[in-house]
């Protein structure tokens, strides 16, 4: 996931570029790691409340940097679509730990395995969009 070294590095202007760059390369590398757990690496019955919670606390972190960095915002044309797609990632996932929390009905285990897809599908906006 998102190395802490980098989520609060603050660049330099000497290498900002670099820095950035890193930056975007290692939160692609954790943005496709999550996509792939809910599309195929992980049995959906096995995603329980703590990855879904380890994949917000990222999620939020990268929307703080995308938010707050100007490196990160001089660099990226489409930031606030790129929030947009982890916001919705991130909605999806507070759907999921609820679902979760809820009594396994057959409707509940449809909606989760439904949500899965959602989150996916975010995550892929946002991957288009880096």
């Amino acid at each position: 996931m998102v190395n802490e070294s980098d989520i609060f590095f603050s660049p330099a202007s000497d290498d900002a570029e670099e820095w950035t760059h890193r930056y975007l390369r290692t939160v692609r590398g954790c943005i496709e790691k999550m996509r792939a757990v809910f599309l195929y690496e992980v049995d959906p019955h096995e995603i329980g409340i703590a990855t879904l919670q380890r994949f917000e606390q990222e999620l939020r972190g990268i929307h703080t940097q995308l938010d707050t960095n100007a490196s990160l915002k001089a660099a990226l044309k489409n930031v606030d679509a790129i929030i947009t797609a982890i916001q919705k990632a991130k909605t999806g996932i507070y759907l999921a730990i609820d679902l979760l929390g809820m009594r396994q009905t057959y409707e509940n285990r449809k909606r989760l395995y439904g949500e899965y897809i959602n989150i996916a599908r975010a995550l892929s906006r946002a991957l288009d969009l880096l």
